[in-house]
């Protein structure tokens, strides 16, 4: 069947301007399918309940995913490739129009809120957070923000006050880079498959093989010569590569959950076989018409159960991009299939029509009539045929084809760019840490009113401009004979019975996206695109805005961390008006009130020590070794072993180690303590217990003066202090080897981050907390069972703490960089007490005591 679409679905996704499809001189073919062009309501519905899942879950799942996203992946492959594919081979792709249109779709209300979100970034977020906010604004208006979450390391988790306002762009950026590429992969693979194709009949012409029938005159009823059907034809080379690229980007991601699941998570790589899975439908034949009736209405109604069901039944923030993700790609598939018309997928049965030497009529164009009414004020009529017409009332299409649902899909994409920035916003200003029902349906109002305004008076106005760019004049009244008016934007010369669909929150990919003019049949002149100015030059002034906000959110963001790496340096240098520590002493002078504590909140986040590379990320096992100090002939050699919170004193053991001809060095893993696991040990997951065993195999080797770690731990919500089980196994592990270890005791933790808070306080003691809900009366590591007798413990608390609040600024230093870390700035005030303790309770360290 000839390709065939309509402008109504061609321009804008599920509401388009109001249009009058007119048939144009219809040959008798034409005429029979003159005016069927249709939406399939059931897959804007399907567009519209994956919608609503993905903001249900992120307003009230708690972390937890819908799995609506995959469904917009699969979407997205379904109708980009049946698209890209029929006009590749028609000869109809035009690849500056593609991405002029894709522009179109993609950017005017992502540029809204993006512009939006920067104005609440500087209004409502803290000072700390502007450069990473500000980058996160380029890359998601250059479609990188899944990569710049990568490189941030922030992991994918629930809404907060604390949560990127840009994080949901990360599936934007999947889909925007695979738009990007797709057609490009297309088209190449299609002019191979010509390319051989010709060759191959090539050889065989020379070869003296004549093409048989109609006395060696081959006739266009023949279909093409036997040459012809060696060599991949371009679907089925097209389909080959997608299989191959479908299969490795699945086990690409099958291997990387394993290993690094948030990266794992963002990966477009790992993400592909989802996009695939929807190529690769679009690309078979359709097998839905072959089935009964209620076969086919038990596989619509089972991939629905598996849409709707996979939030719940799986925790996809953790699982996915994994085998468990088929859940709902399995379902949008089985939906997909069983909603479409019964009919070849776009590209197939109409391709011979194009081929060189087919003299087959092509069907007569269709006119599209504007009407006269402004478009982007005017309500569109609803195009989707009665009910009974498209799907019976008994399957999962007629759930699907229902008005709330359609509507969803009209401002999905919309809703889905609002509603995250409105909740995390929202979640900042009121300090809560989720939206309860109230507060959740009222965010659901706000960001249902904001995403209808967009759609209606920014992305459907864009679109409608962006389709003057590719009209044409109708030929004149008194032209040559044979002349009809030529197809408008996006037609073609049949209608076609594909839904047009918004095949993510971010574009209409469905076969009637692309809106280069079909080529008239033979006899018939058309003349050139008709363009005003404006719509010519929109997709280069919508480039040129999305490549100013990534440049100018990029210098803003570098000039901010410039300035923070210049005052974080300052900070190094000693001021008699910032004693940190020394104010908790017996007889310490007090500060003025009027000189102001260091770091300043925006700065304090950064405050750390400055060897990021020597610390293993949370996920990997591989053990990395640091030496921080190096020495040529050393008195002693310690090191710090754990995770963070032994990160943080470096700096006060990098001072004691120079002046003492220590070496230091450094064996650490992000959110792994040094401790044994298995029985009696602590459930790490496998690559910190990986990373604990070689670790102390290579503690044990290397036999050091002493190791540093951790000795207890303190808990956010006030839980009591206790030994980590698994801990004091290490420590004997050590001691039997010969090896002395010296615990810290743990420091307080907050359920806010200190800097934040004291943004809005004035009273440090109003950011801080009481002692007694934080620490024991005693460390608990001196009453631990099976604690080595060679173990030494220093407890900081009489520094860090009065003896009644954990105050969050202590002698005019801000002790806390976040919620749980102590400033570099504070632990470089800690070095006198830290080299107190260890002179009493460690002498052997020191050259000048003699060593036990």
């Amino acid at each position: 069947m000839p390709h065939s679409r309509s402008i109504v679905d061609t321009v804008i996704p599920a509401a388009s301007i109001p249009v009058a499809v007119v048939p144009t001189a219809p040959t008798p073919a034409a005429g029979r399918q003159a005016g069927t062009a249709r939406r399939v309501g059931a897959v804007d519905g399907l567009r519209g309940l994956a919608l609503l899942l993905v903001v249900a879950f992120h307003l009230f799942g708690h972390g937890r995913v819908s799995g609506g996203v995959d469904v917009f992946l699969v979407l997205s492959g379904y109708f980009a490739t049946g698209t890209l594919l029929r006009r590749a081979e028609d000869g109809t792709l035009r690849l500056g129009a593609h991405y002029a249109r894709t522009l179109a779709r993609l950017l005017p209300a992502a540029l809204v809120v993006l512009a939006a979100v920067t104005v609440a970034l500087f209004a409502l977020t803290p000072r700390m957070r502007w450069s990473s906010g500000l980058r996160e604004v380029g890359a998601s208006a250059t479609f990188w923000e899944n990569w710049e979450l990568v490189r941030s390391a922030l992991a994918y988790g629930a809404a907060g006050p604390d949560a990127s306002p840009l994080q949901h762009f990360w599936s934007l950026s999947v889909q925007g880079q695979f738009f990007a590429v797709w057609p490009l992969v297309v088209l190449g693979l299609v002019a191979a498959a010509r390319r051989t194709r010709r060759r191959a009949r090539t050889e065989r012409s020379r070869a003296g093989q004549a093409p048989a029938g109609h006395g060696g005159a081959r006739h266009p009823s023949d279909g093409p010569p036997p040459s012809a059907r060696g060599p991949l034809t371009p679907r089925g080379l097209v389909t080959v590569v997608t299989l191959a690229a479908t299969l490795a980007s699945f086990g690409y991601a099958l291997w990387l959950v394993t290993v690094d699941q948030p990266v794992a998570y963002f990966s477009t790589f790992t993400r592909f076989w989802e996009i695939g899975v929807g190529a690769l439908l679009a690309l078979a034949p359709r097998l839905s018409g072959t089935l009964p009736g209620p076969v086919r209405a038990g596989l619509g109604w089972s991939g629905l159960a598996l849409v709707v069901g996979s939030g719940f039944l799986v925790d996809g923030a953790v699982a996915f991009p994994g085998p468990w993700a088929l859940v709902p790609v399995v379902g949008a598939a089985l939906v997909l299939a069983t909603v479409l018309p019964d009919t070849q997928p776009s590209g197939k049965a109409h391709s011979a029509n194009t081929q060189p030497g087919n003299t087959q009529p092509r069907r007569a164009p269709t006119r599209v009539v504007p009407p006269s009414s402004t478009p982007s004020t005017s309500t569109p009529p609803d195009t989707t045929p009665p009910r009974s017409a498209t799907t019976p009332g008994w399957t999962a299409g007629a759930l699907l084809d229902s008005a709330p649902l359609r509507f969803g899909a009209r401002i999905s994409y919309a809703l889905y760019l609002w509603h995250w920035p409105v909740l995390v916003f929202w979640l900042l200003t009121t300090g809560a840490h989720r939206a309860g029902p109230l507060a959740g349906a009222g965010i659901l109002v706000v960001s249902t009113a904001l995403a209808w305004l967009t759609t209606r008076y920014v992305a459907e106005p864009a679109l409608a401009h962006a389709a003057a760019a590719g009209t044409r004049r109708p030929a004149p009244a008194g032209a040559a004979p044979g002349t009809s008016p030529t197809t408008g934007p996006g037609t073609s010369p049949a209608t076609d019975t594909s839904p047009a669909t918004d095949t993510s929150p971010a574009t209409d990919t469905s076969p009637a996206t692309d809106t280069s003019p079909a080529p008239a049949p033979a006899g018939i002149r058309t003349d050139p695109p008709r363009t005003t100015p404006s719509a010519r030059w929109m997709p280069v002034a919508l480039l040129g805005t999305a490549a100013l906000l990534l440049g100018g959110t990029q210098l803003a963001a570098t000039a901010h961390d410039a300035t923070v790496r210049h005052d974080v340096a300052d900070l190094r240098t000693p001021s008699p008006d910032h004693p940190g520590a020394a104010a908790l002493a017996p007889g310490a002078v007090d500060i003025p009130p009027t000189t102001p504590f260091r770091p300043a909140t925006w700065v304090a986040f950064d405050d750390h020590p400055g060897r990021p590379e020597c610390a293993q990320s949370a996920d990997r096992p591989e053990l990395l070794e640091c030496t921080v100090v190096a020495q040529d002939d050393p008195t002693a050699v310690v090191y710090l072993a754990g995770a963070s919170h032994e990160l943080q004193y470096e700096d006060a053991f990098a001072a004691l180690a120079r002046e003492h001809g220590w070496e230091l060095r450094e064996m650490l893993k992000h959110g792994c303590r040094l401790a044994t696991s298995g029985a009696g040990g602590l459930a790490y997951p496998p690559s910190c217990a990986t990373w604990n065993e070689r670790a102390l195999d290579a503690l044990t080797a290397a036999r050091p003066d002493a190791v540093v770690v951790v000795g207890t731990r303190t808990f956010e919500d006030g839980s009591p202090e206790r030994v980590m089980p698994g801990q004091v196994g290490a420590w004997r592990v050590l001691a039997d080897a010969g090896v002395r270890v010296v615990t810290v005791r743990d420091n307080p933790r907050f359920e806010w981050f200190v800097p934040v808070c004291m943004e809005d306080e004035s009273i440090p003691d109003a950011c801080g907390r009481a002692r007694a809900e934080q620490l024991a009366a005693v460390s608990p590591v001196t009453t631990a069972d099976d604690v080595p007798g060679s173990v030494v413990h220093l407890d900081l608390t009489d520094s860090i703490c009065g003896p009644v609040i954990c105050s969050a600024v202590v002698g005019n230093v801000l002790v806390y960089r976040d919620d749980d870390h102590l400033t570099s700035t504070y632990v470089r005030t800690l070095t006198p007490v830290i080299h107190e303790q260890l002179r009493s309770s460690a002498p052997w360290l020191f050259a000048d005591t003699p060593a036990p």
